[in-house]
């Protein structure tokens, strides 16, 4: 169960990366939605940003069921969006503040297995809870769980970034979509 839990860990980390840079650098995050044609309002992506900090802040802090799920939940909303912004060609997920970088189907299955972790939380210990269990204070627990998330977040912005630079997203995901073969 550490292992779970140090996967939510690691998602209420990303809650808060991606929370402070909307709070920051809105205008991605809104520019996808009014792509998705929804009103241009960057206040409420101001908003959205400091729920979602608030909930990864909560999850790590305070833990339980209650933020675990609510970290799941927006997890589904992030998949939903992330898969939406995929499927109509948008050039970025507006996920951390950064213009180039693409949504791309690692970002929707990396949301799915942390919407998952933060689910199968719900009914474990908080991550308070494990790092008393866990040798030197959970130095090696609160380590992993920073190089999880860090991991995660070049996987979701710089690869996506790195392939579309070489031609790589924009074929794959027309492979994906429209089942071309990406080299016909």
């Amino acid at each position: 169960m550490d292992v779970v839990v140090a996967l939510h860990v690691a998602a209420a980390l990303l809650l808060i990366a991606a929370g402070v840079a909307k709070v920051f650098r809105p205008v991605p995050t809104t520019d996808l939605l009014a792509s998705f044609g929804l009103p241009e309002a960057p206040a409420a992506v101001v908003v959205i940003g400091l729920v979602e900090s608030a909930v990864g802040v909560l999850a790590l802090v305070v833990g339980g069921p209650l933020s675990a799920a609510a970290t799941g939940v927006l997890y589904l909303g992030f998949l939903a969006v992330v898969w939406r912004a995929l499927v109509t060609g948008a050039t970025t997920c507006g996920c951390f503040g950064r213009v180039n970088a693409p949504p791309s189907w690692l970002h929707v299955v990396g949301n799915a297995g942390f919407a998952a972790a933060s689910f199968v939380a719900v009914a474990g210990p908080t991550p308070t809870q494990v790092m008393a269990d866990q040798p030197a204070s959970g130095v090696g627990f609160v380590l992993g769980s920073g190089v999880i998330a860090g991991l995660a977040l070049v996987a979701f912005t710089a690869v996506p970034e790195a392939l579309a630079a070489r031609g790589g997203t924009s074929s794959a995901a027309r492979f994906h979509i429209n089942g071309e073969h990406p080299n016909r």
